[in-house]
């Protein structure tokens, strides 16, 4: 099944008897909502524009299919096959590139290829050079209930040529049943090492234990707590944007982060095969949002790897196929851990 996208967005909701409702836009393959069901009420737990067609015009990435590369890639260049690749360079106040340039994934009208009442999958083919990146990648993305309150994405990709791939969504979490901040939000990653900042934006390529810092969330932590308290990586970045490791014995069936909200009961549980996960705690966010409204754990690769050794490679070659998986479970129990 094929169908041809429109100029403006297209929804399509996922539903389940009795479990979450997932509302998605072929506009960046775009995760706009996901309301969970506590009590006799439907609790919204993503940022979303009041209309559909706002996100024509998004800065932030709300809900978006991130790529060809996910995060920043320095001054937008890298290596391919020992040649060098100038890739378009979007983030004015760095200059580099930043997930995928600025007519990247997210910025584009993707083509349904599949549906049912609780599964769709879009695709985008990027052309040899698109963005600067060498090429010509077709990508899928699925998104599946597994359950009454569990949601699948899929990521997988192909190429003609030697590229670099790191795909992840972008959405915005906030578990409260009313609209406030996440700073009352406990958070949970499964990880020993993160990746400091330098003062570009991009990881250092030092690696640090998170012990006895501000970034050690390998139990569950209220965000305020942490964000309240002084350390220069924070000042950074005016709060986290940093990538987290996750742990040697990562797998699909091992919990890799963990939301809790006290103030709605919702838990959201994720799981997932990449190898790590970019914490941005909604810093910059700006109207009709306010800094802090949401925050976003981006499972992916880390970023500008393709210029930092000893971090996994994010190459793609001809024959290969790219396969990532994120797991997202909600529950409205107050959940220990």
């Amino acid at each position: 099944m094929l169908h041809t996208t429109s100029s403006k967005p297209e929804s399509i909701v996922l539903t389940k008897p009795g479990g979450i409702q997932v509302e998605l836009l072929n506009y960046g393959a775009t995760l706009k909502s996901i309301k969970v069901p506590v009590a006799d009420q439907f609790v919204d737990v993503l940022l979303s524009y009041p209309a559909d067609e706002d996100y024509l015009h998004d800065e932030v990435y709300l809900g978006a299919t991130v790529g060809r590369y996910a995060g920043r890639i320095g001054s937008g260049v890298t290596q391919v096959q020992g040649r060098s690749i100038q890739l378009v360079c979007n983030e004015q106040n760095t200059g580099h590139c930043l997930h995928g340039g600025s007519k990247g994934f997210s910025h584009q009208f993707w083509t349904v290829c599949g549906q049912s009442s609780d599964s769709v999958s879009y695709e985008y083919v990027s052309a040899h050079g698109d963005q600067g990146f060498p090429g010509r990648l077709t990508t899928r993305v699925s998104y599946r209930l597994l359950g009454r309150n569990t949601l699948q994405i899929g990521f997988t990709a192909e190429t003609d040529r030697e590229t670099i791939v790191n795909l992840s969504n972008h959405a915005y979490f906030n578990l409260n049943s009313v609209n406030s901040g996440v700073g009352n939000h406990e958070l949970l990653i499964d990880s020993d090492l993160y990746t400091p900042l330098g003062k570009n934006s991009l990881p250092s390529g030092e690696v640090r234990q998170v012990e006895d810092s501000v970034f050690d969330f390998r139990r569950r932590t209220a965000l305020e707590e942490r964000l309240n308290t002084p350390d220069t990586q924070l000042d950074l970045a005016g709060g986290f944007d940093h990538f987290f490791l996750l742990n040697d014995h990562m797998s699909k069936s091992d919990l890799a982060a963990m939301v809790f909200s006290p103030q709605s009961g919702i838990t959201m549980n994720i799981y997932t095969d990449q190898p790590g996960v970019q914490f941005y705690s909604g810093n910059w966010l700006g109207t009709p949002f306010s800094p802090h409204a949401g925050l976003c754990l981006e499972f992916q690769d880390v970023p500008n790897a393709p210029n930092m050794d000893g971090f996994p490679s994010t190459v793609l070659k001809p024959g290969e196929i790219y396969h990532r998986q994120i797991t997202l479970e909600f529950s409205g129990q107050q959940d220990t851990v």
